[in-house]
């Protein structure tokens, strides 16, 4: 099953029809099963609403102006092309510029769970977009039954207005949904989830047609039930058609879908894990790269997308959701060649690249997303840093998710060590087993606006009596120390590069 969800960007920006048409034509060459768009965030809707508030100051307004409903066009493209559409409801988004405030949130602050500074872009941190300064505005407290009405009614005129397949709850962008003590308050939030399925079931009715209900949500269960949301009672009550557990501004290499598949397991909803189009956040070490040395890894490529795919599926998922997936950006190098990546069956005839970049923690603020260090939280901060080695005996050990039984394909280990003096010395191991480096090589890391540094890359050959299926155990320990070393080794960037079988 391949389904995509992104946002409404690439439409927003259209001023012409033959743009709309343009927009689902590549669409349409992804040959999904699913697609999704935001078609609301909170209060502001992409479509002609009356039940909400129509999204104004975007190049679309000139279409809407004329009459045309591009969100409608576009649906009624897709729904030609065979695709199904399950439109995507923001749930609590938290992008919150003043000129993003909508009427009724302006009348009812007394129902946010945010603060209105009087000020915009006072912040001084590297990477903090000021949407906690003004944002909070706009996300609503779902405790009020006033704030649960009022999405109800968006989404009811949603599913009365568009030949909709059903309809998408996003969760990723972003808690809170509720006062502290957020955890007590899940009760709301399952009423709410319940109300939309009611009313899903009674618009299908109508139409002699089942309608699907999905929510995408954080990885990390613990995480979501803090929230209040107790995503266990919606699918053993069997309010949700599916579930798209991810990450909401990079893949990760190393997410529990396991525990999904769990939780689902003897019910009705399926599992899609959710990937995020780009692989990894930025200036991690290194200004203006997007991960600790750089070297091109953010683009999210064939085999990586294989590699991430047949890790999900060794976890027991029942497909695949790609999360803002454009088709502006990537309709013409990756849409063609979706299916065959989510393909189990072909999957092991190809290259498969996994990349760990970072400690698995979910991080559930885009604000501080886009700049280390000043720009995140202390627990932010730790899922970036490196390991560090400075004595001997120093040793650390990191767990590496692995999706295939490596059989006799051909596999190369690396990862990189910045700092690493001449004479210093490294043991590794993979569960348990001592690796030898095959070549260890010294290169020169040149960043912009930052100092040159040395890094080294540790390489070697893997074979069916390293790797397993699942969890694996790299431990990394310094069995020398380089007496004219001052600083400390840092070591991160993990990759497991997987040729295709007999290759």
């Amino acid at each position: 099953m391949l389904l995509i969800t992104v946002d409404s960007g690439n439409l927003l920006s259209c001023v012409e029809q033959e743009q709309v048409a343009r927009l689902a034509e590549l669409t349409v060459t992804s040959r999904a099963d699913v697609y999704s768009m935001d078609v609301a965030d909170n209060d502001i809707c992409f479509y002609p609403s009356s039940a909400g508030t129509t999204a104004t100051g975007e190049p679309m307004d000139a279409l809407l102006a004329e009459g045309h409903d591009p969100y409608g066009d576009f649906i009624g493209l897709l729904k030609e092309a065979g695709i199904a559409v399950v439109p995507n409801f923001r749930v609590n988004d938290h992008h919150g510029s003043p000129r993003q405030w909508t009427e009724w949130e302006r009348e009812h602050k007394a129902w946010s769970l945010g603060r209105d500074t009087g000020t915009w872009k006072s912040y001084k941190k590297v990477g903090d977009h000021g949407w906690r300064e003004v944002g909070d505005l706009r996300q609503m407290d779902y405790a009020v039954e006033e704030v649960r009405e009022r999405r109800l009614g968006i989404l009811r005129e949603i599913a009365a207005r568009y030949p909709l397949d059903g309809l998408m709850l996003d969760f990723g962008r972003s808690a809170p949904f509720f006062r502290d003590p957020k955890r007590e308050k899940a009760d709301y939030m399952t009423r709410f989830v319940r109300s939309v399925r009611t009313m899903l079931d009674e618009a299908g009715e109508k139409r002699g047609q089942h309608l699907m209900l999905a929510a995408a949500v954080p990885w990390d269960i613990e995480y979501c039930t803090e929230e209040g949301l107790d995503i266990k009672a919606w699918i053993d009550e069997g309010l949700l058609s599916y579930v798209c557990p991810g990450e909401w501004y990079y893949v990760d290499y190393n997410i529990p879908y396991s525990d999904w598949a769990a939780l689902a397991e003897g019910s009705g909803c399926k599992v899609y894990p959710m990937l995020m189009s780009s692989v990894s956040s930025s200036d991690a070490v290194t200004p203006g790269k997007r991960v600790w040395l750089g070297d091109g890894f953010e683009e999210f490529d064939h085999p990586k997308i294989r590699a991430l795919v047949e890790s999900a599926y060794s976890q027991g998922a029942d497909g695949i959701m790609f999360y803002n997936l454009h088709a502006n950006s990537f309709g013409s190098r990756l849409y063609a060649d979706l299916r065959e990546m989510i393909d189990p069956a072909r999957i092991p005839a190809a290259t498969r690249h996994y990349f760990y970049a970072r400690r698995p923690r979910y991080l559930p603020t885009e604000y501080f997303s886009f700049g280390l260090p000043d720009g995140h939280e202390p627990g932010e901060v730790e899922a970036f840093t490196p390991f560090e080695l400075m004595e001997d005996g120093d040793a650390f050990s990191y767990t590496v998710l692995f999706g295939s039984e490596l059989g006799a394909a051909p596999a190369d280990f690396r990862f990189k060590l910045r700092d690493l003096g001449e004479s210093d010395e490294v043991e590794v191991r993979m569960n348990g087993d001592r690796l030898r480096a095959g070549s260890l090589d010294f290169h020169r890391c040149r960043p912009p606006k930052a100092p040159e540094f040395r890094y080294a890359v540790w390489q070697t050959a893997l074979t069916s009596s390293h790797l397993r299926v699942g969890e694996n155990v790299l431990t990394v320990r310094l069995a020398a120390r380089d007496p004219g070393r001052t600083l400390p080794v840092q070591v991160g960037e993990f990759e497991i590069t997987v040729g295709p079988e007999g290759g």
